[in-house]
């Protein structure tokens, strides 16, 4: 695992970007109504020809929020519609009325949605116009047409750390909290600024993954318009409707498709900034996808455990590494063997698993049994082999003994 001499790194940092910012300590419910009361007038969520303003958006949350407190189900709701603006709705009415919420990812179809729904301890699913491609059986359906009342602030969350959100991952259905999914926002939104006066596109139905709930929150956060709409889309008329600059994050199967039919999509190439969620790739297909979008490409690492974690910054994109610890984010050299913390720092090894230290950590997974073993001291276990180089740039490796485990998107 180690290598004989090295230098000393450098340490890499953006110019005026702290190493460390504040969470709030409230809950997503009471500074979300905050926020969308500040921007009340402005749009807030947008789908094709319908915009909803920060007001009305607040009003349907509320209302369903009501409803969902007078609800006779015990336990987490599954939220079940192929509709990303319904689920939106349906998802932040789950955080104002102190439900837990379960997003299924895209992938989580059949059966395996039906394992995730019940790890997740669901108690009913929630919908608006019907389950689509979520279909599951043995759960009890809940229209939204069919909540409604007064919403209770006093009956919402009272703490940031009580569990608010359930997302599906490799290991097992992940728990968070309105802090751990505050501190996702906000160390995107510390490394890099400008987002925080961006709008974000988001091209998928699914919310379940900490790429979604990390651009819808600090958009929320920030009085950004949030944007569902497909990637082949015409960029210039959505920046016509904004008034303003967007980003997107997309999936590694989204940009090897790109690839394959050999054409950049619009929103792709008119997008201020694009963030592409993968895990190992070599520096040829970065330059591929580079080219063939005809833009600088931010490679994004992170894990439905942690949300963000390894990201460049618009300032220095390595080619041939993910980029740097996010703030708020450090990485700890663990033995992939024994999962101890190396003695030996990041600079003298050739390679090391990566223990993540995180504000945006989980509060566990749903499955208790499934917790034992998952933290070496204080960092979490992510099973990614990964190096850094003399200036601090993370680069991830495929470990082959993992079984393919950390191969990433």
């Amino acid at each position: 695992m180690s290598k004989v001499g090295g230098a000393l790194p450098s340490w890499y940092w953006p110019v005026g970007i702290p190493r460390r910012v504040p969470v709030v300590q409230q809950p997503l419910s009471k500074v979300l109504r905050q926020r969308l009361t500040a921007a009340a007038a402005k749009p807030a969520v947008v789908r094709g020809d319908l915009t909803l303003s920060g007001a009305e958006l607040l009003e349907q949350v509320q209302s369903v929020a009501g409803g969902l407190q007078a609800s006779a189900s015990k336990g987490p709701f599954a939220v079940l519609d192929p509709d990303p603006l319904e689920s939106l709705v349906l998802l932040l009415a789950g955080l104002f009325a102190g439900r837990q919420i379960f997003l299924p990812e895209s992938d989580d179809r059949g059966e395996q949605l039906a394992s995730r729904v019940a790890e997740a301890g669901a108690a009913a699913a929630l919908t608006a116009s019907g389950p689509g491609q979520f279909e599951t059986a043995g759960l009890e359906t809940i229209r939204k047409a069919e909540l409604g009342g007064a919403y209770n602030q006093a009956a919402g969350p009272r703490r940031a750390v009580e569990p608010a959100v359930l997302l599906s991952s490799r290991r097992g259905v992940v728990s968070h909290s309105h802090f751990s999914l505050s501190a996702m926002a906000a160390s995107m939104a510390a490394f890099i600024p400008e987002l925080r006066e961006t709008a974000f596109v988001w091209s998928e139905s699914a919310l379940g993954s900490w790429e979604a709930l990390t651009g819808i929150l600090l958009a929320l956060l920030h009085g950004m318009p949030i944007v569902f709409t497909g990637l082949d889309d015409s960029a210039e008329e959505w920046s016509r409707r904004l008034e303003r600059s967007f980003y997107l994050m997309m999936h590694r199967r989204q940009a090897d498709a790109m690839l394959a039919r050999g054409r950049a999509a619009p929103m792709v190439t008119g997008a201020k900034h694009v963030f592409v969620s993968t895990g190992c790739f070599d520096s040829r297909w970065r330059a591929r996808l580079e080219t063939e979008c005809g833009r600088p490409i931010f490679t994004v690492w992170g894990l439905p455990e942690l949300g963000p974690v390894v990201a460049p910054h618009p300032t220095w994109l390595p080619p041939h590494g993910h980029g740097f610890p996010l703030v708020n984010v450090s990485l700890v050299p663990l033995d992939p063997g024994s999962g101890r913390v190396s003695i030996v720092p990041w600079e003298m090894l050739e390679r090391a698993e990566m223990g993540v230290e995180a504000l945006s950590a989980m509060l566990g997974y749903a499955e208790a049994a499934r917790n034992a073993g998952i933290k070496s001291g204080t960092a979490l276990r992510t099973r990614q082999i990964a190096s850094m180089d003399h200036v601090g740039v993370v680069v991830l490796h495929y470990d082959e003994s993992a079984g393919g485990d950390n191969a990433g998107g």
